[in-house]
């Protein structure tokens, strides 16, 4: 038997998205079509509109998968977790900064997957790495 990677908690709710999704595409294709030709669409419109509100759905309950996932893996590694109340991008009134959360700490390489940390650039300093005084920058085709 070959040996099998294991699975992600919100696979099967991606793979719903991408069912409904597919469908999603085809209405809007027809619903475009029935527009153009004058042929009545209200019925793929709505249809059309449906599935825009359960590729939402979809999506919020795969956000709480991932977060409560990530929540459980830093709990069974031994780090804290917070649980702030303001989520990220919020201003808290009284002039306050906003809280630090676990998220903010990433970059997101799509959806909402964290991309691996990278190391921060190191300055470099010193005589040949970019440390002397360039002058006047002109080329002999200047003129």
């Amino acid at each position: 038997m070959a040996l099998k990677a294991p699975r992600r908690p919100s696979a099967p709710i991606e793979e719903a998205m991408g069912f409904v999704g597919f469908f999603g595409i085809a209405f809007l294709a027809v619903t475009m079509f029935c527009e153009f030709t004058g042929r009545p669409a209200l019925g793929w419109a709505l249809t059309l509109l449906a599935c825009v509100l359960v590729i939402v759905v979809l999506d919020r309950w795969r956000v709480r998968v991932v977060r409560r996932t990530q929540a459980a893996e830093a709990e069974a590694a031994g780090r804290p977790v917070r649980r702030d109340a303001h989520p990220v991008g919020v201003h808290v009134p009284g002039g306050q900064q906003p809280v630090a959360t676990v998220f903010r700490d990433h970059a997101h390489s799509g959806w909402d997957d964290p991309a691996p940390r990278r190391p921060r650039p190191v300055a470099v300093t010193g005589v040949g790495h970019g440390s002397r005084d360039v002058g006047d920058v002109t080329h002999a085709t200047d003129g």
